[in-house]
């Protein structure tokens, strides 16, 4: 993967001078192309090029987003690259949270140590069959100064046919099975690194997002999104129940659920992504109505429950009536994922001490904290009635089965 610069005249981000931005690209796709081939020169040459603000409707507050696009050679042979730049916030309070709590730099270790862990183990025990391509974006260039810098680059996935589904529309069945698959061979890749390769995730990669930073993260939304929800079930007289239940989490109660199922359990802790949910999923359309998933957005990487990750795609990203029909078939159809790529690197069921009733276990629990984790984003509902009917629906169906 590319290294930092060492150069300090090296421009460290993009300017309104033609000259500095253009060095800053040259850099970019040197460091690249010097990962690739350690001990050749890329001797890089720039053609046409464009640095502009990212046309994302994902853009949230944790990054600013440009879209680099470059025409190049290099080793003499031609190159056309689409690229998605992450920088740091403009906006001062949401610079200083990023920055406090470590997200673009757990997201540029992601893309350095973790990514590359990933894909060594699995080239070492599985064949060229097994392996997934494209399940996260490839890393160009990143470099961090602690409060100061942050850039990190990847391959624009978008340019390759992949898009992100519409949250109001909820997934597909096929989305739905191709995330679940993709995200059981990343927590079985990491099942591997510990039992396999006899590593130990938390000291191996020391950055990953603590239990008290998540719960600190997840709470803050909640105590800030369920006032909002409150105030708006005010006016909806058939969701009394809906809201007298909520209440209940006003105070220390939700902290107390999230950390529970935060905490590392005692028999089976993966990597979990921690914010797994379609905004963060990209997916491209194959042959016999299937589809491709790549994973984006890792800065709340973390040590925990496989289960969270499940639990938030299928809580948040679902219709209702597919939620209902196919939820239990499609934990399943996880499981079932899960345990076939485990038996690949050769881990079979009883070196596990896992079974599929610990799971739903796990499953159950963290549909409780998916459910706090809608609410406190529920600003991205109100105002849509579709968005809205979902999230009514869900939590009027999880207070009904006792999960809340």
């Amino acid at each position: 993967m590319a290294s930092e610069p060492t150069s300090p005249t090296t421009p460290s981000s993009p300017t309104d001078d033609s000259e500095a931005t253009k060095e800053w690209l040259e850099t970019i796709l040197e460091g690249y192309h010097k990962s690739l081939v350690p001990d050749a020169d890329p001797d890089v040459e720039l053609g046409e090029w464009s640095v502009k603000p990212a046309n994302d409707e994902r853009e949230g507050y944790l990054s600013e987003q440009l879209a680099l696009g470059v025409t190049y050679t290099a080793a003499g042979r031609p190159y056309h690259a689409h690229l998605l730049a992450k920088l740091l916030p403009q906006d001062p309070f949401n610079r200083a949270f990023v920055i406090e709590s470590l997200f673009d730099l757990r997201e540029i270790k992601f893309y350095q140590e973790i990514k590359p862990a990933v894909e060594a183990v699995e080239r070492k025990y599985l064949t060229e069959e097994d392996l997934e391509s494209s399940w996260t974006p490839d890393l160009y260039f990143a470099k961090h100064k602690e409060a100061a810098e942050s850039i990190l680059v990847l391959d624009d996935m978008c340019q390759h046919g992949y898009k992100v589904p519409e949250l109001t529309d909820g997934m597909t069945s096929a989305q739905t099975r191709a995330a679940l698959v993709t995200l059981a061979n990343f927590h079985a890749a990491t099942v591997a690194l510990q039992l396999k390769e006899g590593k130990n995730l938390q000291e191996e990669f020391p950055y990953l997002l603590s239990v008290d930073q998540a719960v600190e993260s997840f709470n803050c939304l909640v105590e800030r999104g369920l006032p909002l929800l409150l105030k708006f079930l005010e006016s909806r007289k058939d969701q009394a129940q809906v809201r007298e239940g909520l209440t209940r989490y006003s105070g220390p109660r939700a902290a107390q659920v999230l950390r529970e199922v935060l905490a590392p359990s005692d028999k089976l802790n993966t990597l979990v992504h921690c914010d797994f949910w379609c905004n963060n999923l990209l997916f491209k359309e194959v042959e016999d109505a299937a589809a491709r998933c790549c994973i984006i957005d890792w800065q709340m990487v973390m040590y925990g429950r496989p289960a969270i990750d499940v639990a938030l795609l299928l809580t948040t990203s679902l219709e209702p009536a597919e939620r209902r029909k196919h939820g239990s078939e499609l934990l399943t159809a996880y499981w079932d994922a899960f345990m076939a790529r485990l038996s690949k690197f050769g881990i079979e069921s009883k070196a596990l001490k896992y079974t599929k009733q610990d799971l739903e276990g796990d499953f159950r629990a963290a549909q409780a904290m998916a459910a706090l984790v809608v609410v406190g984003s529920v600003d991205i509902a109100l105002g849509t009635p579709g968005r809205e009917e979902r999230v009514l629906n869900l939590l009027a169906d999880l207070l009904e089965q006792g999960v809340l």
